[in-house]
């Protein structure tokens, strides 16, 4: 009977060791993430896919240096355009689009409205081609200079959350649709690509460093959202990540080619 209570004592100990030690393990991950993504922004700046991406970019060696996160870029008309990232790479800009969606999603670049399915097919719901959305991001990017006019600038869109691209198409060059999870695979072949022709870095990280401190400006930024907010949307906003977040590690890895 004593040996049973001692077995049940030790098990117990055991098990509360390891409990602790993997809370340890799990604060020191989150911290040193933390310190990582405070090279480039801030904890709380942006969306939980946004600094994870970041923070997965940082791990595998891209430079703080080159990463621009939530960028809000005046334009002509003197309305400002909201970037999630954008990366300085040799070969161009990389300017990033990060959607958080759930269900099945289907679309084309040349489509204006693409088609989230959730519950088999139960719910249907329409979103703005993130494509067409980036474009726009992008040509905000090429009207801030001549240099900017003519720098190779690509079409990163990237999806997190519990999603799948069921049937997604897009054939124009530089443009590529994902898993946030494939960013690395994406720099990767655009590092195979030409070297773009800067004639004034100092210019770019200028334009894209101000772009970031416009987005600290509690008036530009409420101009913009209210800006969205009125533009006519005709069509219902997707559900983002509906799925209950605990049977997310059930969820399969998923890959797509470029």
């Amino acid at each position: 009977m004593e040996l049973l209570f001692l077995y049940k004592s030790f098990m117990e100990y055991l098990l509360l060791s390891l409990i602790i030690a993997v809370a340890i393990v799990s604060y020191l991950s989150h911290r040193r993430d933390m310190k990582l993504l405070c090279s480039v922004s801030s904890p709380t700046r942006g969306t939980r896919s946004e600094r994870k991406l970041i923070i997965k970019m940082l791990k595998k060696g891209v430079h703080p240096k080159a990463i621009f996160h939530d960028l809000y870029l005046k334009r002509k008309s003197g309305s400002y355009s909201q970037i999630d990232l954008v990366v300085a790479t040799p070969q161009g800009l990389v300017a990033i689009e990060v959607k958080d969606y759930s269900g099945w999603l289907f679309g084309s670049e040349r489509q204006r409205y693409w088609t989230q399915i959730l519950n088999y097919g139960k719910e249907k719901y329409r979103f703005y081609n993130p494509i067409m959305q980036n474009a726009g991001h992008i040509k905000a990017l090429k009207e801030q200079s001549a240099q900017f006019a003519q720098l190779p600038i690509y079409n990163i869109v990237l999806f997190d959350g519990d999603c799948t691209l069921k049937d997604v198409s897009y054939s124009q060059f530089g443009t590529f649709v994902g898993y946030a999870g494939n960013i690395m695979r994406v720099l990767k072949t655009i590092k195979g690509f030409g070297e773009a022709e800067y004639t004034d870095k100092k210019e770019v990280a200028r334009v894209l460093r101000e772009a970031v401190r416009n987005g600290e400006n509690p008036a530009i930024v409420a101009n913009h959202v209210a800006d969205v907010q009125n533009r006519n949307w005709d069509c219902p906003r997707p559900v983002i990540n509906w799925f209950p977040r605990f049977f997310r590690i059930f969820r399969w890895r998923r890959w797509i080619r470029f």
